[in-house]
């Protein structure tokens, strides 16, 4: 993310705390009013609304899972925490812009909240991407019936390339998911394979992605380890048989 917000609590605590502001608690050249802007680093360490009685340590933990305390979402690898309050906070959620454009959702706008958001149906919101529930921070946009995004998912690589074989993030396919097999939109965003061999649903990546941390495998730095192996292995598979025996021991952790 090109800048670090600060979230400011919202003066109606009935509504929704819109993130509209960035307070003047980042370091800023005298009189400059404009928002700090980071390089490519990530700050080592950060002051956050979300836990405001402790600054927040930049803290690389390579492959070991950690749930994000503001937006709930399972994670792993770079986080801000505070170790005496156990308190962690995905990278991407700390540095979360306060407004979003996504080059997949032309014509939208979101803006960043931090309370979930308040629904009149048992189900609750999903994120658009990758259809699990929104439970914490995340971007909404109210246009054309209201769209949430997960700040990770909103955050998620465009490409995921190798050299055998490259992934691109699209809002739709009309395939069958190459990992759970189910087809159609229910699952929102893919990533599909250049040459339109594979496909897998944003959902299932995150599940792979999961499945292979709980395995304690995988001490990679390069959060997509996982899936490209598995992108790979059913590229690879020569037959009907090896390409169910691939899918199998990806929808069961084997």
């Amino acid at each position: 993310m090109a800048c670090l917000v600060q979230l400011l609590t919202a003066r109606n605590p009935k509504s929704p705390t819109i993130i509209s502001e960035v307070l003047n608690t980042i370091s800023r050249a005298p009189g400059d009013k404009t928002m700090t802007i980071l390089s490519k680093d990530a700050p080592a360490e950060i002051s956050h609304p979300a836990h405001p009685e402790h600054k927040l340590k930049l803290m690389a933990t390579g492959a070991a899972e950690f749930q994000c305390n503001v937006c709930k979402e399972l994670g792993a690898g770079d986080r801000y925490t505070c170790r005496p309050c156990d308190f962690d906070l995905h990278s991407d959620c700390a540095l979360a812009e306060a407004t979003l454009v996504h080059p997949l959702l032309k014509g939208r706008e979101f803006q960043l909240r931090l309370e979930h958001p308040r629904h009149s149906d048992a189900g609750g919101r999903t994120c658009g991407a990758c259809g699990g529930k929104v439970l914490g921070l995340h971007y909404h946009c109210a246009a054309k019936k209201g769209m949430d995004l997960h700040p990770c998912c909103a955050a998620l690589l465009l490409v995921i390339p190798q050299e055998e074989l490259t992934l691109e993030l699209r809002k739709e396919a009309s395939h069958r998911c190459s990992s759970c097999r189910e087809r159609g939109r229910s699952r929102a965003w893919f990533y599909r394979s250049t040459c339109k061999t594979v496909y897998l649903h944003v959902a299932c990546v995150k599940e792979i992605a999961r499945r292979n941390r709980g395995a304690g495998a995988g001490e990679s730095t390069d959060p997509f380890a996982s899936v490209k192996e598995a992108a790979l292995q059913i590229y690879r598979a020569k037959d009907e048989s090896e390409l169910e025996r691939v899918i199998l021991e990806l929808v069961l952790g084997g």
